[in-house]
């Protein structure tokens, strides 16, 4: 599988300060986003480590962007 579609990646990390360039939302948002489900996310980790590095799929926070934007155009609240 490319890592990267039409020259966007697939997956992408948090950004460390202010928005993120592909999707505009910063770290704490993205975060509340996957907790909430409304974005697919995955941690990578070796196994015995506590931390990892957490992974967002792009196209799954384009598609929530395009769903407030058709309830935003229909006025209907999420």
């Amino acid at each position: 599988m490319s890592d990267r579609v039409g020259g966007m990646p697939i997956w992408i990390r948090s950004p460390k300060g202010g928005p993120d360039r592909f999707c505009g939302f910063c770290r704490s948002k993205l975060y509340q986003l996957a907790t909430d489900g409304l974005i697919r996310s995955v941690s990578i980790r070796e196994p015995g480590q506590v931390k990892g590095t957490r992974l967002f799929h792009l196209q799954s926070i384009l598609a929530y962007i395009e769903k407030c934007e058709a309830s935003a155009e229909k006025g209907i609240a999420l």
